[in-house]
């Protein structure tokens, strides 16, 4: 199964590509740093019109020299006291179905969830940023049908494998970039995709 034409463009479009439903059955989401206790996650997710990106690692590019540094593309994309706006997501996936886009943000934290918020806000206005490009330049005519926030957190080793109950399953549908769906999960945890879009 080949992406669609319009959906291969916004693949094309990034630089942090993670996976798409083309080549990819498993969505690999990381936390780098080293001392958090929910390390990665992976979601298992059937072939289809789908892309999977961590604009975490798009903030970032590399240096025309030698040394090889990180840098960032823009001191607008530095997070200071000056530009405190500019935060990412651990992950973000995008899902075609003819042309309406369902989206969804995805974090992950080791301890509280909370501070999330700004993250998902800077996230989803950079994707509605691209899809607007998109849209404008290349003619496509993208619609967002729909918008999730998710974060998973924990890290410890679960005694139970618990399913979503039909509450939890309410919650995935209204969720905000303030009031995200919450799961507890341990460090490399497979969970299915379907369970988010339900």
């Amino acid at each position: 199964m080949a992406l669609s034409a319009a959906l291969e463009k916004f693949k094309e479009s990034l630089s942090c590509v993670t996976g798409n439903g083309a080549q990819h059955t498993h969505i690999q989401i990381e936390e780098h740093d080293p001392l958090a206790a929910l390390r990665k996650i992976t979601l298992l997710a059937p072939m289809g019109d789908w892309v999977s990106f961590n604009p975490d690692d798009g903030r970032k590019c590399r240096r025309l020299d030698r040394k090889s540094n990180l840098v960032l593309m823009s001191p607008l994309l530095v997070r200071d006291d000056k530009h405190d706006h500019h935060c990412a997501c651990d992950a973000v996936i995008v899902l075609n179905q003819g042309r309406e886009l369902r989206i969804l943000y995805i974090e992950l934290k080791s301890g509280n969830p909370r501070g999330y918020a700004k993250q998902f806000i800077s996230t989803r206005n950079f994707v509605r940023y691209a899809i607007n490009l998109l849209n404008e330049f290349q003619q496509e005519n993208f619609s967002i049908k729909e918008e999730r926030y998710v974060v998973f957190c924990g890290g410890k080793k679960q005694l139970l494998n618990k399913k979503p109950t039909v509450s939890k399953l309410n919650k995935i549908r209204n969720t905000s970039t303030n009031n995200a769906y919450i799961r507890q999960v341990p460090d490399a945890a497979n969970l299915h995709l379907k369970e988010l879009l339900a």
